[in-house]
């Protein structure tokens, strides 16, 4: 049975991986406040050369990041493809309005407080994967807000489930 794997880039990021009848979520590693690329490797050595596909985001400019955030999150990208890369596991990068534009569909559009025309796709991402796998937790530990990196990354993994 394939496997899937969905991963929110970020040091507040996250792993979902459907293993053919449930998700395993894993919070990013981190080592204070850096990702612990070791730790990401061993997550994923299990699965190497395996039948599914990793999905990522392909980063492109985000309005309001900082250089360092930009420059941080790019490294991320590419050590998590070169991770794939090394462990032969099959990857693709799609940018977030595609993957968004696929599992929003049917979600009541939500804007951000205050605006017109902004989409709040944190909000719409949380309706989407409440509709999608309802009994699903959502958090890490003893928090009880969704985690966003979480989210996306289920998001991602039912994202390829659908489209390879």
């Amino acid at each position: 049975m394939k496997k899937y794997i969905g991963i929110d880039i970020g040091k507040k990021g996250a792993v979902a991986i459907w293993d053919g009848e449930k998700y395993i979520s894993h919070k990013m590693p981190m080592i204070k406040d850096q990702v612990d690329y070791a730790g990401l490797y061993n997550l994923l050595a299990e699965f190497e050369g395996f039948n599914g596909i990793v999905v990522f985001e392909k980063l492109g400019v985000i309005f309001g990041t900082s250089k360092k955030t930009a420059f941080s999150m790019g490294h991320q990208a590419g050590a998590i493809e070169m991770l794939c890369i090394a462990l032969a596991m099959p990857f693709v990068k799609v940018p977030a309005k595609s993957w968004q534009a696929e599992m929003f569909k049917g979600v009541e559009e939500i804007k951000v407080s205050g605006s017109k025309t902004k989409r709040d796709t944190k909000a719409m991402a949380l309706v989407a994967i409440k509709r999608l796998v309802p009994r699903l937790p959502l958090t890490f530990g003893k928090a009880t807000k969704p985690h966003d990196g979480l989210v996306d990354a289920v998001l991602m993994a039912e994202y390829a489930k659908r489209k390879f």
